[in-house]
């Protein structure tokens, strides 16, 4: 990556955080480009370099953390290990990532992507799909290796993880009585049981 590839990435990774937090906080109608800008010591039009319209650039900040999710689990699903012990890493890097960038999938869970033009929704809603598969795929492997039970729903137990992790955005608190790692650990331990064999 050339020297100014590179400084255009951190410049879009500066927006993406500043917009983050913004709409976590406001809300993405309530945030204004020149709300942004401005936590960014920018004119508006310089955020208009990089992204045409707010919703372009929820779009990108969208599709740039789900892809983050997607190359943990994906490391994680390629890992030469039993389909138990990386459904265990999986809990860790989802519920890691997941907090990484709270501001984000609060505004992801709470919008719901009504925000995103049509075609930049089924972008960011395949990605999910993917990542949806990554997990599905975890699990059919631990069934196929007799790890798991072989009567139940995976497409529901998947949903299921992922619905538990998600909630952590509403009273996961950092500092707070457990750390992720340790929750990771407790939903680990809580899925990894009814799967069992």
């Amino acid at each position: 990556m050339s020297t100014t590839s590179k400084k255009r990435a951190a410049k879009i990774e500066r927006i993406h955080d500043a917009a983050a937090a913004l709409f976590a906080r406001n809300g993405f109608y309530g945030t204004r480009m020149e709300d942004i800008a401005a936590g960014l010591d920018l004119q508006k039009g310089a955020l208009y370099y990089y992204f045409d319209s707010k919703e372009a650039l929820l779009a990108s900040l969208v599709e740039s953390r789900v892809g983050a999710a997607l190359e943990v689990m994906g490391e994680i699903a390629a890992r030469d290990a039993t389909a138990t012990d990386r459904l265990r890493a999986g809990f860790t890097g989802h519920l890691t990532v997941f907090q990484e960038h709270a501001d984000l999938y609060t505004i992801f869970n709470t919008e719901r992507l009504h925000s995103i033009a049509p075609e930049m929704a089924e972008k960011v809603n395949e990605l999910g799909r993917e990542y949806e598969g990554i997990w599905a795929n975890l699990i059919r492997e631990g069934i196929e290796a007799g790890e798991f039970k072989a009567a139940i729903d995976v497409d529901v137990t998947v949903k299921a993880i992922l619905g538990a992790c998600n909630t952590t955005l509403v009273w996961f608190r950092s500092g707070g009585r457990l750390t992720v790692d340790e929750v990771a650990a407790v939903f680990a331990d809580l899925f990894l049981e009814g799967l069992a064999q």
